[in-house]
């Protein structure tokens, strides 16, 4: 199956990861460029244990990359995670303003 997954931190990135390895083609989508050019280069952007060398194993084998185009994602999957963080606030609620705008960039894909 082809999946994308929206935040290539820590959730994400091991997600997209194990995905991969268990055969998916996934593709990783992240606003940060560093971290996509990581990723693309089979090296982890976050810190656990043995991720990078199964990012290297994945990303070698062509099961998974990285973008920082939720529109090229949204066109090629079958199916969306959305990994990306929800800090607490002042007030104790959460922060769901990541959520909201990867919610509007896949609506804004598939228009």
């Amino acid at each position: 199956m082809r999946v994308n997954i929206f935040g290539m931190g820590y959730v994400g990135c091991v997600t997209a990861a194990c995905l991969a390895r268990a055969g998916h083609e996934v593709l990783g989508v992240d606003v940060s460029q560093e971290k996509v050019d990581m990723i693309n280069a089979g090296v982890s952007p976050v810190v656990e244990p043995g991720l990078t060398e199964l990012l290297a194993e994945v990303v070698g084998a062509r099961r998974l990359r990285a973008t920082t185009s939720p529109r090229d994602a949204v066109a090629s999957s079958a199916l969306s995670l959305i990994c990306v963080g929800t800090p607490g606030r002042v007030n104790g609620q959460l922060d769901l303003r990541a959520i909201e705008r990867v919610g509007r960039a896949i609506g804004e894909a598939l228009t």
